[in-house]
């Protein structure tokens, strides 16, 4: 009697399973420049909220 169960081939663990494959600092840089974008942009809404309420 056959076996019907297909082999399935998976791409190795870690970050380098999507189109790009990209080494973690690279993944860390962007993740670090994101979140610095997002705390200096919140930052100068507070202050240019803080100023007009004046």
């Amino acid at each position: 009697m056959f076996s019907l169960q297909v082999a399935t081939e998976r791409p190795p663990e870690g970050l380098a399973r999507g189109v790009w494959a990209a080494p973690r600092w690279t993944v860390a840089a962007l993740g670090a420049v994101v979140v610095l974008g997002a705390v200096v942009y919140l930052a100068l809404r507070v202050r240019r909220a803080r100023r007009s309420a004046r």
